[in-house]
């Protein structure tokens, strides 16, 4: 165990060139990195209560070895801290590690985490809009502004949401997208809110902004209803009329897209996305929207590289999950209920891309439990002491797989 510490104490005195200059044993430059290192390693073992005192120690040694902020090397030892604490169900802590952090570092991404907090576990949305609000007033980034909306809005506030939407508007008034999020879901509260007159002074504001915009884009609501009930047919032809006046909104396509998909009419549901996608390539959301449809139609090469663009432009999970799901659904195809050899290596590449899902919040929980089924049904040590492995790479059936590299386990 000493000489572990001793190696992870000189790994962490690479990491900070020229910033540890006496690493002898016994020093107190020594020992507060020997409980950084303790600390870490105890974090990513997922040992959270352990790492917990010695993180405290890392804090405070580096505080007193080095009083200067900008001179500190721990600078991550707060946001490691509190996510012990929010791993340990102990969320006043980590909001407790987060203050301290701002106050030792002037790092206002540490009330960006306090947001985080009360929004993503704390699920006290209010509070959240309090801390992204002061995070906004560090940073200036109109981006937050939208942010600081969306929670007043999980906060049934609409007043305070519209209001802010509206603030945003002021710095961004070219952001259609977010006129039509006003004015449409949100039309009768605001008409409760602020009064009929100023509605239409709302709607005559849009006017003016987007001339050839569609004016009848408020019938969203109008659509879910109708898909809602069943009511396929009567929203196609209410699409179709405002398509009619307006053939680039990208809003009524996706709708289109959605009326489609909820009927099970696959082609038309591409055709409507890729009618959306033509005329706005950078929203990663409806490129998984069309791939998901690639998907039910057996079009698997086609969902594996939107999947891929859609990874391109935002970091999330959906698009590595929808890949994963992908490589089992063609698995059904290829090899029935037959675990042959292709089959297994074909799991170990979907349970690569179920890891890669699991990282990020919007897919953890289902690719984790999509990867350990992957991992039973992978391949076996018997598979890899016999040589038997490789038939995946020159497998015709498979042909559609994009990435055909696995990892071997018993290697």
């Amino acid at each position: 165990m000493r000489g572990l510490l001793t190696l992870l104490v000189c790994t962490m005195a690479f990491s900070f060139p020229g910033r540890t200059q006496n690493l002898q044993e016994g020093t107190p430059e020594y020992e507060c990195l020997k409980v950084w290192s303790t600390g870490s390693e105890y974090w990513k073992n997922k040992e959270y209560g352990n790492a917990v005192p010695y993180f405290w120690q890392a804090m405070d040694c580096d505080r007193q070895l080095r009083p200067d902020k900008e001179k500190r090397l721990f600078g991550s030892v707060f946001e490691k801290l509190a996510d012990s604490y929010v791993r340990l169900k102990k969320l006043d802590s980590a909001i407790y590690v987060f203050r301290l952090g701002l106050k030792y570092t002037d790092d206002p991404l540490n009330i960006y985490r306090i947001g985080e907090v009360y929004h993503k576990h704390a699920l006290q949305f209010d509070s959240a809009a309090v801390y992204y609000r002061k995070y906004y007033d560090a940073t200036k980034s109109a981006e937050e502004i939208k942010r600081i909306a969306g929670m007043w809005v999980e906060a049934g506030k609409y007043k305070e949401a519209l209001t802010t939407y509206s603030e945003y508007l002021d710095l961004k008034p070219d952001d259609q997208e977010i006129w039509v999020y006003i004015l449409d879901p949100f039309k009768n509260q605001y008409k409760k809110i602020y009064g009929k007159d100023k509605w239409l002074e709302q709607c005559l504001k849009f006017s003016e902004l987007f001339p050839q915009a569609n004016r009848d884009f408020y019938v969203n609501d109008l659509l879910d209803q109708d898909i809602k009930a069943g009511m396929y047919d009567r929203a196609i032809k209410t699409a179709r009329e405002i398509l009619a006046k307006d053939s680039t909104s990208k809003v009524i396509w996706v709708k289109l897209g959605d009326i489609y998909d909820a009927k099970q009419d696959r082609d038309n549901a591409i055709a409507s996305y890729e009618k959306a996608v033509s005329l706005d390539a950078q929203d990663p959301d409806l490129l998984c929207k069309l791939a998901r449809v690639y998907l039910d139609n057996k079009q698997f090469s086609k969902t594996w590289s939107l999947s891929l663009q859609a990874a391109d432009i935002r970091k999330f999970g959906q698009p590595y999950f929808l890949i994963g799901i992908t490589i089992l659904d063609g698995i059904k195809q290829c090899s029935g209920n037959v675990l042959s050899i292709e089959a297994k290596e074909a799991n170990m590449v979907a349970l690569k891309y179920f890891e890669m899902a699991s990282k990020y919040p919007d897919k953890e929980k289902d690719a984790l439990s999509y990867a350990s089924v992957c991992r039973q049904n992978g391949i076996t040590k018997s598979d890899s002491f016999m040589g038997s492995l490789g038939k995946l790479k020159n497998s015709g059936c498979y042909g559609w797989m994009l990435d055909r590299d696995y990892y071997n386990p018993f290697n």
